[in-house]
């Protein structure tokens, strides 16, 4: 009876699924994504850190990579590019949905983690560690948004102090057609950009979500490979080596934990 529970496999589309606590048909997304208060296993988590991941690269490069395609065909796409004048950050259009998306599974992500180290008797402190990206992306769009008012202070000091300058000289009523011409530009020459100068506003926030971008990116790549080689891997339930795959029962995995590996000595 035993041995034929064994043998019989728990999704016959998956056969290499042997731990019952893996089972796809009992996962349940609401609770794995949005229930801290909760175990998840390895198989599990996989699947919804794989959804939250596809789901960031999808909303990211889909809409890029065919708005690049559709400028390239002779399409009009500024308006895509240009922010939404309602949304309180300077984020293309184009890329709101992915930037909501990233926010929502920033939380999503979390609760995810913290059910899987109370699965495998872990601290699900740990958990908060998926945080970082976003934790030092708020800090460096603090920091930006400091540096981009330092800048427009700086240049409106700077235009105060020529204006003051052009008054404080002797400036001529006529300007001579000889001096007219050499200050026009030569052909080939770049002309100052024409146009209003940027708002305090406009500079804050530019430089806030760059640098809150870059930091964003930087960080999380380690924490992506993180979960990918550690997380992902923990035991069910705490029990057995920290591997991948769902290929051993629940009795095969205790006996492994307890068994000697094949390559220890003894004194």
């Amino acid at each position: 009876m035993s041995s034929h529970h064994l043998a019989e496999p728990i999704d016959h589309h998956r056969p290499w699924i042997r731990d019952e606590r893996d089972d796809p048909a009992r996962m349940d997304w609401l609770q794995t994504l949005f229930n801290p208060f909760g175990m998840t296993g390895k198989l599990h988590f996989s699947r919804a850190w794989t959804f939250m991941f596809m789901g960031r690269v999808l909303l990211f490069v889909v809409p890029v990579f065919s708005a690049s395609i559709a400028s390239m065909a002779g399409a009009n796409l500024a308006a895509a590019w240009k922010p939404l004048s309602f949304f309180p950050l300077p984020i293309p259009a184009l890329l709101v949905p992915f930037f909501i998306f990233t926010i929502v599974t920033a939380f999503t992500s979390w609760v995810a983690h913290v059910r899987r180290f109370a699965d495998a008797n872990r601290s699900t402190l740990k958990a908060m560690i998926v945080l970082i990206p976003l934790i030092l992306g708020l800090v460096g769009f603090a920091g930006g948004v400091t540096m981009g008012v330092a800048g427009y202070e700086a240049q409106k000091a700077q235009a105060a102090k020529a204006a003051v300058e052009r008054e404080e000289g002797s400036v001529p009523d006529a300007v001579p057609a000889a001096d007219k011409a050499k200050a026009k530009p030569e052909s080939g020459q770049t002309q100052p950009r024409r146009g209003p100068p940027p708002t305090m506003k406009q500079m804050a926030l530019g430089g806030g979500m760059g640098m809150a971008t870059a930091l964003w990116v930087l960080a999380a790549l380690p924490v992506m490979l993180w979960t990918l080689l550690h997380v992902a891997r923990l035991p069910n339930g705490g029990v057995g080596p920290v591997r991948t795959g769902s290929d051993l029962t629940q009795e095969e995995q205790r006996k492994l934990a307890t068994a000697p590996t094949a390559y220890q000595t003894t004194a």
